[in-house]
């Protein structure tokens, strides 16, 4: 069971204070009571003693009247109960001589009794011998003993009641600041860096109390610059792919120019015919051609102007808004963008890719610039994989034909994608790290680790998905995503 730290605060001055009590309330008067019994049994044995000695003095004498100034002696002390003269001679062993105060009946020494104590001293009369034995009440002792009990009882509940105040006081204390640090790292250890605890004091626990808000305050900083940081180096990858694919684009965005460029071309000369011809039938035919010119032109123009947007779109740095998107053309587009980029590097790169969209996926709520990203990151890995795996296999003059395959499937309310390559596949022992950021199997400068996890981030954080790997090392690898339909 979890005890926190003000319960156990709490029980630990309870208990100081419980002990404290009990030796209040039964130790102390317990040996008070023996003090006082020791020191009134001392006080009877010497006024016996003093009796004894003025007995004998006077029977020494023969003065009878001194015997009795002994026991009036005695007798003037009020706790006195009886004095008893016993002879002790051989042949008369117990025999009491004289009892003053018989008013009290007289009880020979060592008699056990609550009430009365009982000493005796010897005296030696010469002819006669004997001793004196006093019987003292113990009504003062009581009396004194109640006193003290009841002493102890108020003084014993003054110190629980002010000592368990002071546990609450302590507990409260010592528990509140503590509980604050802890529900504050609590806080912080969620990733919210605005939690600060009030230094209500100047000792260990106020200067703790500092040490954490700064501890907070530099944590907040290197958050904040870590995260830039990321941001950055995100920024970069999609960058840095967008870099593969510039040689490719720019074919890209060529052909079509060449084709506005042609048939422009041969539009003006139309034109120019169409100034100098007179026959209506010719004039209909060309004007019929420039149409087609300019149908083409178009449709050519178009095409530059989409390549020219996702380009743009690739590199912004925002783009979570969601848009209906054809995911077919979405993955179709950057499929192509990314082998004509694979392409760019090494012209002599060739690459089956087998396409299989479900024609029955209909546009739907997405972030198509996120997702973008997804798809060309993994058709670049693809594309660098098996390229990497022909060059090792051309080199051992072996045959490989590099394969790429790539579906789209409406599953119930999910959407599956599918990018499978024949590459030389993921490592056991790695196949778990991929998604880690930094982490990365390309060499130095080819790669920053961060495409896979930014791709994970937009995939399950972002549309809600999940994304999987399926690799067996040295024959294929196989990636599936995994989208919510109404994401």
């Amino acid at each position: 069971m979890k005890v926190s730290i003000k319960t156990r605060i709490w029980l630990t001055v309870f208990s100081i204070v419980a002990v404290f009590t009990l030796f209040l309330m039964f130790f102390f008067p317990l040996q008070q009571e023996k003090y006082f019994l020791k020191n009134y049994n001392l006080e009877i044995e010497n006024l016996a003693k003093t009796v004894a000695l003025g007995v004998k003095i006077a029977m020494t004498e023969q003065n009878f009247e001194g015997v009795q100034t002994a026991v009036d002696f005695a007798k003037a002390d009020k706790r006195m109960r009886f004095v008893a003269l016993v002879q002790n001679d051989i042949g008369a062993e117990g025999v009491v001589l004289n009892i003053y105060c018989e008013n009290y009946p007289w009880v020979p020494a060592g008699t056990l009794s609550d009430s009365l104590i009982v000493k005796q001293a010897p005296f030696d009369g010469g002819d006669l011998k004997g001793n004196v034995v006093i019987g003292f009440t113990t009504d003062e002792i009581t009396k004194n003993m109640k006193d003290i009990r009841l002493t102890a009882l108020l003084v014993s509940l003054v110190v629980f009641a002010f000592g368990i105040l002071i546990g609450f006081w302590l507990a409260r204390t010592i528990s509140k600041p503590v509980l604050a640090l802890r529900d504050a790292a609590i806080k912080v250890g969620s990733g919210d860096f605005s939690p600060r605890v009030k230094a209500g004091t100047k000792d260990e626990i106020g200067e703790l109390s500092n040490a954490f808000n700064k501890m907070v305050t530099d944590l907040a900083a290197a958050e904040e610059k870590v995260k830039k940081a990321q941001d950055q180096l995100v920024q970069q990858e999609k960058m840095a792919s967008l870099g593969q694919l510039t040689a490719g684009i720019a074919h890209e965005i060529q052909n079509p120019l060449n084709f506005v460029n042609n048939f422009s071309e041969l539009s003006v000369e139309l034109l120019d015919e169409l100034e100098q011809e007179k026959d209506p039938e010719t004039i209909r035919s060309i004007i019929g051609d420039l149409k087609v010119n300019v149908d083409k032109i178009q449709h050519h123009g178009k095409r530059a102007d989409n390549i020219v947007k996702g380009m743009l779109m690739h590199s912004r740095a925002g783009g979570t808004e969601k848009q209906k998107a054809d995911l077919n053309l979405l993955i179709e587009e950057f499929l192509n963008l990314a082998y004509l980029g694979m392409r760019s590097t090494d012209t002599s790169f060739n690459c089956t890719v087998e396409k299989h969209f479900d024609p029955e996926l209909k546009p739907f709520d997405m972030q198509p610039q996120e997702l973008s990203r997804v798809f060309l990151n993994l058709f670049n890995n693809s594309f660098y994989a098996i390229h990497e795996k022909s060059v090792s296999e051309k080199s051992q003059n072996r045959n490989f034909s590099p394969h790429v395959t790539v579906s789209t499937k409406k599953a119930g309310a999910s959407i599956l994608i599918t990018i499978k390559d024949n590459g030389p596949g993921i490592p056991d022992d790695v196949r778990d790290k991929i998604f880690n950021p930094f982490f990365t199997t390309k060499p130095t400068g080819k790669g920053t680790g961060l495409g896979l996890s930014m791709s994970y981030d937009i995939i399950v954080k972002g549309h809600g998905g999940n994304i999987k790997v399926d690799s067996e090392a040295g024959k294929f690898t196989e990636f599936t995503i995994e989208l919510p339909h109404a994401s």
